[in-house]
């Protein structure tokens, strides 16, 4: 599976999160990992239950480490979270979560992830990246819905997803350019069938030749 590439400026990104307008230094605080579990993906009981009046969505993930990364040895996406809107409560848990299987053993490979979710919009709301300056020093680079939220409105990105629906919302990496960030990439629209049998034969009982392509929307992880 090929995805297409585009530039990214971290500095950018980091001044309108307001976060930093330097690459971020070490985190060591445990906290700042996010810490919910991982939502079960979806299936075939399930699916035949209540794919009609919910949605499913699909998302490729590489957990790979990426190396010489943005100032660091290397880093590695370790958590993603996503809000269904408007978002319940401020403390209350995202409604999808998504962590790495294995840190120390996750294939620089991109892999095919469905989840059954409620109809509507959702909000990217919470990153971690592990980052690493060498073996002994180890942290972590976060964005929190603080972060990714002004107010009640999402500033990373969102997705969005019909009843009965099948989403393909995209690739997610790291990209490296200026700082170890998030970006979301793509399987270009020519070479998306072959993608498509990759997660039919993940997903069987799904309808992949339905699926959309839905690219999740962002001015800030992706283009």
């Amino acid at each position: 599976m090929r995805s297409v590439r585009h530039g990214y400026f971290f500095a950018a990104l980091a001044c309108l999160l307001q976060v930093s307008c330097v690459p971020p230094s070490l985190d060591l605080e445990p906290s700042s990992r996010i810490r919910f579990e991982s939502s079960a993906e979806v299936a075939k009981a399930s699916y035949k239950d209540s794919g009609k009046k919910n949605g499913v969505v699909w998302i490729s993930v590489n957990w790979g480490r990426a190396w010489n990364c943005g100032g660091y040895q290397n880093a590695q996406l370790t958590s993603m979270a996503f809000d269904h809107l408007p978002v319940a409560a401020a403390e209350s848990p995202p409604d999808l979560v998504m962590n790495s299987p294995s840190r120390l053993k996750a294939e620089a490979v991109f892999v095919d992830y469905a989840y059954l979710l409620e109809a509507g919009e959702y909000a990217l709301s919470g990153v971690a990246i592990k980052v690493a300056k060498s073996v002994s020093e180890v942290g972590y680079v976060t964005l929190d819905r603080g972060r990714l939220f002004d107010g009640e409105h999402p500033k990373g990105g969102t997705f969005s997803v019909a009843p009965g629906e099948i989403v393909y919302i995209g690739n997610f990496y790291l990209d490296c350019a200026y700082g170890p960030s998030l970006w979301r990439y793509y399987t270009p629209k020519e070479q998306f069938n072959k993608h498509r049998r990759q997660f039919k034969s993940a997903y069987p009982f799904l309808n992949a030749k339905d699926v959309r392509y839905r690219l999740f929307k962002t001015k800030v992880f992706g283009q």
